[in-house]
């Protein structure tokens, strides 16, 4: 970042130094909105007060204002996991002053680190590192907690990023879901994400398997390989799905075209035999991805015995698509990046699956499978877990999509509290 001249003290070094943080903070409301490629940082400007030529005194350019906003946001969650730790030893209380802290309605604009690879390489390396100290230091948390015996043993890792896509989920979810995002909105939101980590969702134990079903065998076709109409919807749906995973990784501003057609072996030129643009692809991923949504979310309520079961399922099943190779686009940062049409029906299908959800808990509820709960945000939330996975899994994890998802609903379900 530039901006070099602002070190020293004195009253224009910090109107210099509140500036900058407005502009960040600025930044960090559009990327989450509009996605990082996706800003146009002249409005930004405009909106902090700042001309075209004052601008560049702070940043040179579009990517170097993503690198500092998501290089605030990566300060911002240290000095949060510092502060937790220095108010409490109890791993418990820990978590909880983290959550509340990151989720707090009064604070800035924070940017939810989804556009990374859209960073030039060297301010991506940055940003991946102080990513992974962070997650660390949570990860030392929950392993220390459980030597102390006052949390169960656990795959720290995955509970670690499922808290932090959590949190993540709880900054976009607003705009997705059509609620207001207020004061009371996050205070719930954050009290939600704690009772699951802490207490998980479960009345009490149970004996059952928690999740027999497959998603591949679920979303399994057949195929005739001489119909030729059948051929090329094969050769959209295998486009699709690439796309689909490596937006999921790296962000819908970090995977060009190219890099979608490489995974299928097709040059770009063939994506857009079957595509009008990249907006038309992600348009069409985000279709895929809310009939997959709703399959799963039916099937969950089809086979489960009660409002526990219903609810473990959906988010078994949506943990195994996106740690495997059906990885339906997850709602990220872009949103308003759509088109008016297609965002109002992916707001309204995203409204829908949340009333599902908040039905099968309230049931849940009513015949004593699940705790009481807020069932409103409960549900929310936990999708966070599985639409942050992507950002975080790498290649050749030893554990399989199953096991994954095994390890998240046992944290989500029965929580890491003891006692």
């Amino acid at each position: 970042m530039t901006g070099a001249g602002d070190q020293g003290g004195g009253k224009p070094a910090r109107k210099r130094a509140a500036k900058r943080d407005l502009l960040f903070a600025e930044a960090a409301r559009e990327i989450n909105a509009m996605g990082a490629g996706g800003i146009v940082i002249n409005d930004v400007a405009e909106r902090v007060g700042l001309s075209r030529n004052a601008l560049y005194y702070y940043v040179a350019d579009r990517a170097d204002l993503v690198f500092g906003a998501y290089q605030r946001a990566c300060e911002a969650n240290a000095d949060d996991l510092a502060a937790a730790a220095e108010a409490s030893e109890d791993p418990r209380e820990r978590l909880r002053a983290l959550v509340e802290t990151q989720l707090a309605y009064e604070r800035p604009p924070q940017a939810v680190l989804s556009d990374v690879d859209f960073l030039p390489d060297a301010q991506r390396r940055v940003i991946r590192e102080l990513q992974a100290r962070n997650a660390a230091r949570l990860c030392g948390w929950l392993e220390d907690g459980a030597a102390a015996g006052i949390l169960r043993p656990c795959n720290s890792e995955i509970a670690a990023q499922a808290l932090i896509g959590m949190i993540s989920w709880g900054r976009l979810s607003a705009g997705w879901l059509g609620y207001r995002d207020g004061r009371a909105a996050r205070r719930r939101i954050a009290g939600a994400i704690v009772e699951l980590m802490l207490h998980g969702f479960a009345a009490g134990p149970r004996e059952t398997p928690l999740c027999a079903l497959d998603i591949e065998a679920l979303t399994a076709r057949s195929f005739n390989a001489f119909d030729r109409q059948q051929t090329n919807e094969i050769k959209i749906a295998q486009l699709i799905a690439a796309a689909s995973r490596l937006f999921n990784q790296r962000g819908i501003d970090g995977a060009s075209l190219d890099d979608i057609g490489a995974e299928v072996g097709a040059t770009k030129g063939a994506v857009y035999h079957y595509f009008d643009d990249k907006a038309d692809l992600v348009t069409r991923c985000y279709r895929r991805a809310f009939e997959l949504y709703d399959l799963i979310m039916d099937t969950a309520v089809e086979q489960g015995r009660d409002g526990f079961d219903k609810a473990l399922i959906a988010l078994h099943l949506n943990v195994q698509a996106q740690a495997g190779p059906a990885s339906p686009l997850m709602l990220q940062p872009g949103r308003l990046a759509l088109a008016e049409s297609d965002r109002a029906a992916f707001e309204r299908a995203s409204q829908r699956l949340r009333m599902t959800s908040n039905r099968s808990l309230r049931q849940g509820i009513a015949d004593g499978s699940v705790r009481p709960c807020d069932s409103v945000f409960v549900g929310e939330v936990s999708a966070g877990i599985f639409l942050w996975l992507p950002k975080w899994l790498p290649a050749n994890y030893p554990l399989s999509p199953r096991q994954i998802a095994d390890e998240v609903c046992d944290v989500i379900a029965y929580g890491l509290a003891k006692g």
